[in-house]
């Protein structure tokens, strides 16, 4: 069974074979931006946790790696746990080592590890107040670094600073191959996750990439949400920092990422999980052309109003393929369960309000249209069946939900599109209420499924 979905397959030889977002338009124009930049660049792709972030610089590394770009993939929260960003940023540039890069890449190495020893070094002994034994080479280091005179620290910063140019040097160097080995002259640096990892080494690394990489034909692209970065350089540096200019220091350029497509982001949700395989032929389900169309418009269109990120939709659909695979749950709308779902997840006493019979489906669906963007819910084609499926297992409130509604429809000081969105919902739902023959029946099935729904919700 399929609760947690494989990361997307980005095929080298067709970076957007698995496209479900329609993200080519976007990673061809950044790769033709990238071509035309001349480093040292640091762009940004800017975007909120969840958005598909990921899946974009993994298309994006693909394209520019069939045009004979050298391409790096470092994800930054995969090592979040080492004391300092600079040992595994110097270890993820391998790709480079050969040919004549060979001999540059040894000593930037070499370099990289002296520069990490004395930091490191430096750090301990002040913590140990100079009683731990490092061996004759660091303790040397330690030494030159800790001296108590000021010549000795204005020597010990120039013999920093030389390595520092030597560094950028043999790295300069090495790109500067890369021609030798069919590439072109660029090396660009993807780092991912950046934004999820502890404050200390988010700020840490990116430090690291202005001073120790800010070399010629280097191009560092950065997947962040700005947002959250803005949080970590606040929680180094304090509250009263200005986090926005402070970044300002390391980002040449920023991209915000378009809005996906979701309904084609739906569509492959449904057919990764094998909706189409589970419920095929089940006429209790509805699920036939137009019972899978119905879904995907009305999920989408309620994911749209909530504001769901790309991952809360993947989350739904793993809690609504969660509750469908409950022998309980075999006999119900998946429509309905979803609805349900995504009202659970984001709205959980609202959620509870309507299963224990203190919200009507006309409440539920006011709270809704309130949102910045339910109006949306309202004006679209499909907003009514969401409507109408709350009020098929609303039992309790079948009368009352029914007047108010013919209410609305009858009065002429209503706006006349909400008025024909009410209109829409009588309809389906008198269309739905012919086939419920046993009222009791329905309240009995729908009692079994929100307990699995609330259950499901605990699911991370």
């Amino acid at each position: 069974m399929t609760y947690r979905l494989p990361d997307l397959e980005i095929p080298a030889d067709n970076p957007f074979q698995n496209d479900s977002l329609d993200r080519e338009p976007v990673v061809k124009f950044l790769s033709k931006l990238i071509g035309r930049l001349d480093g040292p660049f640091v762009m940004a792709i800017d975007s909120p946790w969840g958005s598909g972030k990921t899946t974009l610089v993994r298309m994006l590394m693909e394209d520019l790696k069939s045009n004979e770009f050298q391409c790096i993939y470092f994800n930054a929260w995969d090592v979040d746990y080492v004391t300092d960003p600079l040992v595994s940023l110097v270890s993820s540039i391998e790709s480079i080592n050969r040919g004549a890069a060979v001999g540059h890449m040894k000593t930037v190495k070499k370099v990289a590890t002296l520069l990490f020893k004395r930091s490191l070094i430096v750090g301990v002994k002040a913590l140990t107040m100079g009683t731990l034994d490092l061996g004759e080479e660091v303790n040397a280091a330690a030494a030159e670094l800790a001296s108590d005179t000021v010549g000795d620290i204005v020597d010990a910063f120039n013999k920093e600073r030389e390595l520092l140019d030597q560094f950028r040097t043999e790295l300069t160097l090495a790109v500067d191959q890369l021609p030798n080995e069919g590439k072109k002259p660029k090396l660009v640096f993807f780092i991912d996750e950046l934004d999820r990892c502890r404050p200390t080494f988010t700020i840490e690394l990116l430090e690291r990439v202005k001073h120790l990489f800010n070399v010629k034909n280097i191009i560092f692209v950065l997947s962040i949400d700005k947002q959250q970065l803005e949080v970590s350089t606040a929680a180094v540096y304090g509250a009263s920092i200005n986090s926005m200019e402070y970044l300002r220091r390391f980002i040449d350029l920023e991209y915000g990422i378009p809005a996906a497509n979701s309904r084609k982001y739906t569509e492959s949700l449904i057919t990764r999980f094998g909706w189409d395989t589970i419920l095929a032929g089940s006429d209790e389900n509805d699920w036939n052309e137009n019972g899978r169309k119905e879904f995907i418009e009305s999920f989408t269109l309620l994911s749209n109003v909530m504001e769901l990120s790309l991952r809360a939709r993947e989350r739904c659909i793993t809690r609504l393929r969660i509750v469908m695979d409950e022998e309980n749950a075999r006999d119900f709308s998946p429509h309905l369960v979803a609805l349900l779902i995504v009202l659970r997840s984001n709205q959980p006493q609202l959620f509870k309000d309507f299963i224990n019979g203190d919200a009507s489906a006309n409440t539920v669906m006011e709270s809704i249209l309130s949102l910045p963007k339910g109006k949306d819910l309202q004006s679209d084609s499909y907003g009514h069946l969401i409507h109408a499926h709350l009020l098929d297992v609303d039992i309790d409130h079948f009368e009352d939900n029914k007047r108010r509604l013919e209410m609305k429809s009858n009065d002429g000081g209503v706006d006349a599109s909400e008025r024909a969105y009410v209109d829409k919902v009588l309809a389906t739902n008198q269309q739905r209420t012919l086939r419920v023959l046993d009222y009791l029946r329905v309240k009995e099935r729908f009692a079994r499924i929100a307990p699995l729904i609330d259950l499901a919700a605990m699911i991370k």
